[in-house]
C-alpha cells in the first residue's frame, strides 16, 4: 500500500524540528484557529465571461470568450495544484451549483459554524457491510477518544483580553464568542451522488492514488472553514488514527500559518464571518470540555511536538492494509 508523499513529511517533520527550539505561539486549538483565522484558498474556474457567482464562494474566475467546459482546479498555493482540472463538466446552470454549493457543503458548513471541532465525512465504497463496519469503527473511535481529549490550557477569552491587568499573545486570543468545546460529528456520503460531484473530485485529488482505492471506504476529517486532512482508508479507519487526527486538531495550534499545516480548503459557498448559531444540529458525538492541568510554556511545545509526531504516524499509516 503507498505511504505519504516525501515532500509533504518533509513539511511536516520539518514544522517539528522548528518546534524543538522556538516556544509555543498559540495556545487555540487547531479547529478553532483556523475557523477564525485561515482564509480559504480561491480555486480557479475557467468560464465564460457571463457567469457570475456568489461572491462568499472561495472561487476566482478565469473569463474567456468562448468555453464549452467548466473546468475546476485546486488553489495555486496547494502542493496538489497542477495545470489539470480536478474537475469539468459541461458549461450549464446545473454544472455551476454543483460546482459552487450543494447539500453536503451547507450541512458542512452550518455544523462547523455551530463550533463543531471537526466533521468526520465518510465516503462510502457502496459495499453496505464495509461501509457500515467503518461508520462503526468511527463511532467506538471517537468515543474512546471523549475519554481522553481535554482543550489546551491558557486560552483567552473576549471578555477576558479586554482586561487591563491581564497580559496575553494576541494569538491566544479568541476572535469571536463562539463557546469553545471539543465536539465530533459525521456524515456519510455515497459516491453516486451526482448533486456532490464536485466536492468529492476535491477530495479524491488530495493524494495522486485515490482513484485506486475507491472500493474501500475513506474518511475525511473536516474542520475550519471547510478544511479537509488526508484520508484514513479501509483498514487504516482504526481506533489509533482517529484519536491522532482528533489530537491534532484539538491541541494547540503549533503553526499558524495555513500553508504549514496538512489537508486542503475545500470549494464553498459560505459567510464565514457568521461565526455562531443557535440553531440545534444533529450530531453523533459530544465531547465536553475537561479542566487541564497547569503547565508552563515550554511544555506546552513539547506537547504540540509530540501532538504533530503522532500525526506524522497517523498520516504514514492511514492506508495500511
Amino acid at each position: 500500500m503507498p505511504f505519504l508523499c516525501s515532500h509533504f513529511s518533509a513539511k511536516i517533520l520539518g514544522l517539528i524540528l522548528a518546534l524543538s527550539v522556538t516556544a509555543m505561539a498559540c495556545q487555540v486549538p487547531v479547529f478553532r484557529y483556523a475557523l477564525e483565522r485561515w482564509e480559504p484558498g480561491a480555486y480557479r474556474v475557467r468560464a465564460p465571461e457571463t457567469l457570475k457567482v456568489d461572491p462568499h464562494a472561495n472561487v476566482e474566475i478565469e473569463k474567456t470568450a468562448a468555453v464549452t467546459q467548466l473546468e475546476l482546479y485546486y488553489p495555486p498555493k496547494l502542493r496538489q495544484a497542477s495545470e489539470k482540472p480536478i474537475w469539468s463538466a459541461p458549461m450549464n446552470e446545473a454544472n455551476v451549483r454543483v460546482m459552487l454549493d450543494s447539500p453536503m457543503r451547507r450541512e458542512l458548513m452550518k455544523r462547523l459554524l455551530a463550533g463543531q471541532s471537526a466533521v468526520w465525512l465518510l465516503i462510502e465504497s457502496g459495499d453496505a457491510a464495509k461501509d457500515d463496519a467503518a461508520a462503526k469503527v468511527i463511532e467506538q473511535g471517537l468515543q474512546a477518544a471523549q475519554e481522553k481529549l481535554k482543550l489546551p490550557d491558557g486560552v483567552i477569552t473576549q471578555d477576558e483580553a479586554s482586561d487591563p491587568k491581564k497580559r496575553h499573545e494576541n494569538a491566544d486570543v479568541l476572535q469571536s464568542a463562539l463557546p469553545l468545546k471539543i465536539e465530533f460529528s459525521t456524515l456519510r456520503l455515497s459516491r453516486s451522488n451526482a448533486d456532490e460531484a464536485a466536492l468529492i473530485a476535491m477530495l479524491m485529488h488530495i493524494e495522486p492514488d485515490l482513484d485506486d482505492y475507491v472500493k474501500e471506504p475513506m474518511l475525511f476529517p473536516i474542520f475550519g472553514r471547510g478544511r479537509a486532512l488526508e484520508p484514513m482508508i479501509g483498514k487504516g479507519i482504526h481506533a489509533d488514527n482517529l484519536f491522532e487526527s482528533s489530537s491534532y486538531l484539538c491541541g494547540a495550534c503549533s503553526c499558524e500559518i495555513k500553508e504549514q499545516n496538512p489537508g486542503i480548503d475545500l470549494l464553498m459557498t459560505a459567510d464565514w464571518g457568521a461565526v455562531g448559531t443557535d440553531e440545534v444540529l444533529p450530531e453523533t458525538v459530544k465531547i465536553a470540555p475537561q479542566p487541564a492541568a497547569t503547565t508552563n510554556r515550554p511544555t506546552y511545545a513539547i506537547g504540540a511536538s509530540v501532538i504533530l509526531l503522532a500525526l506524522v504516524a497517523w498520516l504514514l499509516r492511514r492506508k495500511a492494509a
